[in-house]
Formats: C-alpha cells, sequence, structure tokens
C-alpha cells in the first residue's frame, strides 16, 4: 500500500528537520550569551522530540509505539520551566540570573515516576487493552490538565518577567530593544499553542462538540509554529542570539546631597544641551554615567527624584525637541520625518511616533501641518 502525507505529516516534517538543524548550530554562533542559548537548544530539542513521537504514533503505529510514546510526554512538563528559565536569562545577563531551582522539575520528575509504575504494572499488549477499555482515562486526564495549568503557570510568569524588563529597560536605555518584540512574539506563539491545548482537552468533555474545530492534530500543527518563529528571528535578527543582554538595573538606595545633586544636575545638562548626547542612537545611561564620572544609581536616582522622569523619556525629550528645532528651520522640506528622526537619535519611526506624542500630545505629520498654519 502506498504511503500518502497529509499536510500535518509536511508540517511535522518540516519542523523536525529545522529544528534539527536549529538545535545543532545555535551552539556554534560565536560571542554568544551561552546559557541562555543552551536552554533555547533544549527546547527546540525537546519540541522536535515531540514531534517525532507524534509522527511515530500516527505512521507505524503498534502496540511498542503506543507503550513506549508515554516517554514522549515527560517533555510536556519541561516545556514550561524551560521556557520561563530561557525568558529570565535572556533578558538579563548570565551573571545575575541564577540557575533555575530544582523544586521547578518536581512535576517532570512525578510523570517519570508514574511511567515507571505504568512500565512495571503493563505489558505492551496490556497498556493498550486497558487504554482502550478506559481504564487509564481518569489518570490520563488529570496528568494533561495538571501540565496545561504547570505550562499555563509558567507562561504567567513568563510574562511578569518581560513586563517588569520593559518597565526596567526605561531607567536604563534611551532607544527600543529588539530583545522585547523578539521575546513577546516567542512567549505568544507558546501561549497560543497552550491555548489551543487546553480547548482540545475541553471539546473532550462537550458531546455537542462546539469545540470539534479544536482537534489534537491542529495542536501538533501549532508546535512546528514554535520552531519557526525561532528560525525567523535567527534569520533576520541573528545579533539577538549573539549579544548578552544587559544587567538589571540595581535597586537605587544612595541618594546626593544638596551640593552633589547641584554639580551633577548640571553637569548632565550641559552634556545634553552643549554636547548633544543625545543624538547617539544607542546612548545608555551607563555610558552616561561614565561620562558624568559617577554610579548609574547616582544618575537613575537624579532622574528618578530630581526631573522625576525615566532616562528613556528623559533622552526623548531632548530628541523630539531637537526634530521641532529641525522642523522650524525648514528642514522637514529638505528631508523626510523618518531621516530627521534618525537624526536626532530615534532609532526606529515606531519609537519616535510614540515619543513624539508623549511630550507634544499630537503626531509629528499634524504638528508640521500647524507649523505650516502658523
Amino acid at each position: 500500500m502506498p504511503i500518502t502525507f497529509e499536510l500535518i505529516d509536511i508540517l511535522i516534517f518540516v519542523g523536525v528537520c529545522q529544528g534539527v538543524f536549529l538545535a545543532l548550530t545555535m551552539q556554534r554562533i560565536v560571542n554568544t550569551n551561552k546559557r541562555a542559548n543552551s536552554i533555547l537548544t533544549v527546547l527546540i530539542a525537546i519540541s522536535t522530540f515531540m514531534l517525532i513521537g507524534r509522527f511515530l504514533m500516527i505512521r507505524y503505529f503498534s502496540e511498542w509505539v503506543f507503550y513506549l510514546g508515554i516517554l514522549f510526554d515527560v517533555v510536556i512538563f519541561l516545556f514550561g520551566p524551560l521556557f520561563y528559565w530561557y525568558t529570565r536569562t535572556f533578558l538579563y545577563s548570565e551573571e545575575t540570573e541564577k540557575p533555575l531551582a530544582k523544586a521547578h522539575f518536581i512535576p517532570a520528575v512525578l510523570f517519570s515516576i508514574f511511567v515507571i509504575v505504568i512500565y512495571v504494572t503493563y505489558t505492551p499488549t496490556t497498556y493498550l487493552e486497558a487504554y482502550q477499555q478506559g481504564v487509564l482515562t481518569v489518570p490520563f486526564q488529570i496528568i494533561l490538565a495538571s501540565a496545561i495549568l504547570v505550562n499555563l503557570y509558567y507562561l504567567f510568569r513568563s510574562f511578569k518577567v518581560l513586563y517588569a524588563y520593559k518597565k526596567e529597560y526605561k531607567q536604563a536605555f534611551s532607544f527600543q530593544q529588539n530583545p522585547i518584540q523578539y521575546i513577546a512574539f516567542f512567549l505568544v506563539t507558546i501561549a497560543v499553542i497552550i491555548i489551543l491545548w487546553a480547548l482540545s482537552f475541553l471539546s473532550g468533555f462537550f458531546e455537542n462538540r462546539w469545540l470539534s474545530f479544536i482537534d489534537y492534530d491542529l495542536v501538533w500543527a501549532a508546535i512546528p509554529c514554535f520552531i519557526y518563529i525561532i528560525g525567523y528571528f535567527s534569520l533576520k535578527q541573528p545579533e539577538l542570539f549573539r549579544v548578552p543582554m544587559k544587567q538589571k538595573t540595581a535597586n537605587n538606595k544612595e541618594r546626593l546631597n544638596t551640593a552633589e545633586q547641584q554639580l551633577l544636575q548640571e553637569k548632565l545638562d550641559s552634556l545634553m544641551v552643549n554636547d548633544k548626547i543625545f543624538l547617539q542612537p544607542h546612548l545608555t545611561l551607563s555610558t552616561v554615567a561614565e561620562m558624568l564620572q559617577t554610579s548609574t544609581n547616582n544618575v537613575s536616582w537624579l532622574l528618578n527624584n530630581v526631573y522625576e522622569t525615566t532616562f528613556y523619556d528623559f533622552v526623548n525629550r531632548y530628541r523630539v525637541e531637537e526634530f521641532v528645532q529641525k522642523v522650524e528651520n525648514n528642514e522637514h522640506l529638505r528631508h523626510t520625518i523618518l531621516a530627521l528622526s534618525l537624526d536626532v537619535g530615534f532609532n526606529s519611526k515606531s519609537t519616535f511616533n510614540k515619543a513624539f506624542k508623549l511630550h507634544k500630545q499630537d503626531t509629528p505629520s499634524n504638528f508640521i501641518k500647524k507649523h505650516h498654519a502658523a
């Protein structure tokens, strides 16, 4: 009988091929955030492992394949802790992020014990018969529900890490960072997979099949998407996997006396007004602190408590004012808005538009129209 391939087979096959390729090449990238890339390699490997198990179950089903297939399910309890650990380690430097505590892997250990009990209790033949007769239905449903809840828990914690990082980068950077977009896509993809998985699980409890369009194959088709998104970013933005992320900005406990505060404020204003350091598109808090010959904590305290702003908004306010000056000099008649925004230090159109609207309560194009009208 000739072998036929369906769309699900093609998706799984391509996913496996790309997963193997990425897992083998990720560790060969030089100047890399090694721990984050190692965790990512494991994530890609277990995703590929899951796809291989699914392919074998579809194409080469037998008592032994079904019997050994339960081994592939161990990874569903590893996936959550690993992508949470990866999110933390990718956004923050290896030095500040400790290895994940062993307690996070307790669910995987408990499931492994369950697998051992299954293998001690059943042979391949009796295991398949017990499954078909519904003897194992309740235990499997409990395990599946637990796995979904575990992954949802780590998804929630991962989004909390991303949210905290987005708040912190405004204290240390004057530009939008690509890692935020990457991690956001990474977590959203995982969220879609988990939601599809949960809907597939819930659909089994409804006889009217109002969730019939969500089936097991759809869940497995979503897993290659996780691998594809890593592949996409590794090709489009390879620097994400090469450059270690910055450390978290330390909680500032230092305080400046009046004289120190005034001196530092004068020096900072001079750097911005006279030297126009805000024109540097990748200006960071640590760079400014170095110029001022002080600590990042001192500069951060000054911005938060005296200027009552973040480093990100402080620098971008000067960039916006520089853009306004160029408009008043009619430079927008010779250059595009994007070109002028890049000239004043912004590194993207979206970042410029958000900053301009924040500081001027208007869009750049409307501001220019009003300028002409005046």
